[in-house]
């Protein structure tokens, strides 16, 4: 199955089981195909999926039918609101299809730190073409140079990091990017994540929520995640735990205490 038949059936699927249905129009639209090269999809994948969908005659547009079974997309919700949002983002940066009447208001892009073009160009080409980077960078205790290879990118506590091994001091170290002042090449060779134990390594965090909350906020926290036994568990890299545990244990704003508590 090639790209663009694979992309059709993607959409239909969309349509109709986190939509009201398709028709040959709005498929036509969506892609900027024919009427009749939009059918001709539609039944495509009727002919390989019939029992997914049937045909609403008064309303004029297929539907999912109730044995529908997805073989193009995911049928978890958060999934689906995960698109959404990267929809809207992707928006942001090239013109795409827009699978979603739905609109989203994406709240957390609000609060993001800026980014120079011409570093983040050179963090990013340094990545693909793995080169060593001189770098400005301004942390909390100093503004200083250092030399590193960097490897991944990162998003974290609402903002952009760059995993890098730090030649200066033998190690592997997360970078904030709007904290990046100059950024150039260096001769250095580039050094991978291979030997980076903390980001090669997954470790498990346990939390529960703080006994001094509210019982009802308790319960509340216990039915936003369906935890049965009152503990939630998440895998993550061992390399940014420290996002994870940040998050987990802040502040509430009203209680001034955690929500959560490490297990």
């Amino acid at each position: 199955m090639n790209r663009d038949t694979s992309r059709r059936f993607a959409y239909i699927e969309t349509c109709l089981y986190w939509g009201v249905g398709i028709t040959a129009r709005q498929l036509g639209e969506t892609f900027e195909i024919a009427r009749p090269n939009a059918q001709a999809s539609i039944a495509a994948y009727r002919e390989l999926h019939p029992n997914n969908l049937r045909y609403n005659g008064s309303l004029k547009r297929h539907e999912a039918s109730d044995t529908f079974e997805a073989h193009y997309i995911s049928d978890k919700p958060e999934f689906y609101l995960n698109y959404l949002r990267g929809n809207h983002l992707t928006s942001r940066f090239w013109k795409d299809e827009d699978w979603s009447e739905l609109p989203i208001h994406d709240v957390d892009t609000l609060f993001r730190p800026h980014l120079q073009t011409d570093i983040i160009r050179t963090v990013v080409s340094a990545i693909q073409t793995q080169q060593a980077l001189h770098l400005y960078y301004h942390a909390k205790a100093q503004t200083h140079y250092l030399t590193v290879a960097p490897n991944q990118l990162v998003y974290a506590s609402r903002r952009y990091h760059v995993r890098a091994y730090n030649y200066d001091a033998n190690k592997y170290i997360d970078l904030v990017l709007s904290r990046i002042l100059e950024a150039s090449f260096s001769l250095e060779d580039w050094v991978s994540s291979d030997e980076d134990k903390e980001w090669n390594t997954y470790v498990d965090l346990h939390f529960k929520p703080n006994p001094k909350l509210p019982e009802q906020l308790r319960n509340t926290l216990l039915l936003d995640f369906r935890l049965d036994n009152d503990i939630y568990t998440i895998t993550v890299r061992k390399a940014v735990q420290a996002y994870v545990l940040r998050e987990m244990e802040r502040l509430d704003w009203r209680y001034q205490i955690p929500l959560w508590l490490r297990s």
